[in-house]
Parts: structure tokens; C-alpha cells; sequence
């Protein structure tokens, strides 16, 4: 009974804050090209990201981004055989919509960016066990990294809230410096 309660009041506050508020909710999304700067791997990229526009015209976003890379692998057993890598990326970021001119947006933003990536590279490992060999394999490497994102978007808003534009995006990795790039067409709309 307490749940239902509770949810029932979160459900209220929400509609009040929410139902006298027009256009504060932003969707945004799209498909591009994405580019390890230090490596030159690129891949397809696509991102989904939804935010808050508050009064003061701040928004606040959030972003999940997934990139894949092909890449040959460069030596031992398997040199020259193809590979992939992946990152997902989940972002945090404030922008401030500027008006250009009429429905002409230019979008900047910053924020933060938690980044797990999938490095997907057989190993195969010997190791010598009282006259017998230990074959040891692996082929997927897990880890994690922080840093900062920055984004640029320029869009055409349209009278029915849809807006239509492109993003350019970047990334610098907390020890590692800039890292990935992203262009991308930008589709979207308030509600």
C-alpha cells in the first residue's frame, strides 16, 4: 500500500510541474560517423539522448551513445585478421539553445561522460606446468573510462516542434586526452 501511495504522489508532483510547462521535454536522436583519434578506427555510431529545458533556457541531457569499430589486428598468431571493438557511452551534459535566426539553432554543450568498451582481440597463452602445456585464451578485454564530452549542434526548428539539424561531438578521456569524434545528422522534437 505504501508503494502505490508513493507512486501515486510521484505521479501528481510530476503532472504539476510537467502539465503547465510547454515544450520543456527534448528528444533527440541520430546515426552517424564516429573516429578514434589516437588509433584512426571508425565505425557507424548511434546515439539516443533525451533532456530538460529549464527556465532559465539551460537544458539538461542525457545521452546513450554505442559505437563500433572494424580493425585488423597488427601481430602475432592472428595478424591480419578482422576484429571489432565497441564502446557504449553514457553522457551527462548541460546546453543552452542560441537563436540565430528565426527557426536557425546553434546548440552548445558540455558535460560528462562514463565510457564502457569492449575490446574483443584473441590472446593465446602457453604456459609451461610440470612437463605439460597450459593453453590459455581469451578474446574480450572489458574496461571502463571517465572524461568530458562536448557538443555542437546546429538545427532548423520547425512550428510543429520537430527539428532537424546536425551534431558534432567529441570526447576527452580523463589520462588519455581527446579521444573520439562524432558527426551526425540530428533529428528531434519538443514536447
Amino acid at each position: 500500500m505504501k508503494k502505490i501511495l508513493l507512486v501515486t504522489a510521484l505521479c501528481l508532483i510530476f503532472n504539476a510541474i510537467v502539465l503547465p510547462q510547454s515544450n520543456r521535454f527534448i528528444f533527440r536522436t541520430g546515426i552517424g560517423y564516429y573516429m578514434d583519434v589516437f588509433t584512426s578506427y571508425d565505425g557507424p555510431i548511434m546515439w539516443l539522448e533525451s533532456g530538460f529545458k529549464f527556465k532559465t533556457g539551460f537544458n539538461t541531457n542525457c545521452r546513450f551513445s554505442c559505437a563500433s569499430m572494424d580493425w585488423s589486428i597488427k601481430e602475432g598468431l592472428f595478424k591480419d585478421y578482422e576484429t571489432i571493438q565497441l564502446r557504449q557511452m553514457l553522457d551527462l551534459t548541460f546546453s543552452k539553445p542560441l537563436n540565430l535566426k528565426n527557426h536557425h539553432f546553434l546548440e552548445p554543450g558540455i558535460g560528462v561522460k562514463l565510457k564502457k568498451e569492449y575490446l574483443l582481440k584473441p590472446e593465446i597463452e602457453g604456459i609451461y606446468n610440470g612437463g605439460n602445456i597450459d593453453v590459455y585464451t581469451s578474446y574480450s578485454h572489458k574496461f571502463y573510462e571517465i572524461g568530458f564530452s562536448f557538443n555542437l549542434d546546429y538545427y532548423y526548428q520547425f512550428t510543429s516542434n520537430f527539428f532537424l539539424g546536425l551534431r558534432i561531438d567529441s570526447n576527452i578521456i580523463w589520462a588519455l586526452g581527446f579521444e573520439g569524434l562524432t558527426a551526425s545528422p540530428l533529428f528531434g522534437f519538443r514536447f
